[in-house]
Formats: structure tokens, C-alpha cells, sequence
């Protein structure tokens, strides 16, 4: 995976994010959707096939926010994973 900072200031950052689909970058605006300091977070994908999405992110800091928001869904994901593993062991 790579990412292409196409656009940053002090408070949006844009970014492409290349190897991905609509997972990732879904994931992370549902997550920076959660915070506070975030005024605007989506992503856009200009063809469902071949074009690479786009995350945009509108906040006081949206480095932070970014970082923030994947931290709390990493935590997400290890929380799932533990509890499915207690699942399966049932």
C-alpha cells in the first residue's frame, strides 16, 4: 500500500490511497466521523474499478485526527479478534 499526499494545509489533508478498495478508507471515515475535531471526513473513488480512493479530512489538526481515528479502529479490530477466538473455543 502506498499513500499520495495530494493535498495539506493546516486543516485538510487528501490523500490516495493506492492497493485498496472501499474497505480501508470506509473505515477510517466511519471512525474520524466519531471525532470531535473533525468537521468533514469522506473518501470518493472516481471509478469503481480502476480508480484509486481518495480519503479527505477536514479538522483543527487532520495528521492527528487521521492517527487518532486509526488507533481506535486497530483497537477495534484486536477487540473483534479476541472475542472470536472466546467464540469459536464455545
Amino acid at each position: 500500500m502506498q499513500l499520495k499526499i495530494e493535498k495539506q494545509d493546516k486543516e485538510t489533508l487528501v490523500i490516495e490511497i493506492s492497493d485498496s478498495q472501499h474497505t480501508l478508507p470506509n473505515l477510517l471515515r466511519k471512525a474520524l466521523w466519531n471525532d470531535s475535531s473533525v468537521s468533514f471526513a469522506a473518501y470518493e473513488k472516481s471509478h469503481p474499478y480502476i480508480g484509486l480512493p481518495r480519503l479527505v479530512v477536514k479538522a483543527s489538526d487532520p495528521k492527528k485526527a487521521i492517527m487518532d481515528a486509526v488507533k481506535r479502529t486497530k483497537d477495534e479490530v484486536n477487540l473483534f479478534g479476541a472475542e472470536f477466538e472466546k467464540a469459536l473455543k464455545k
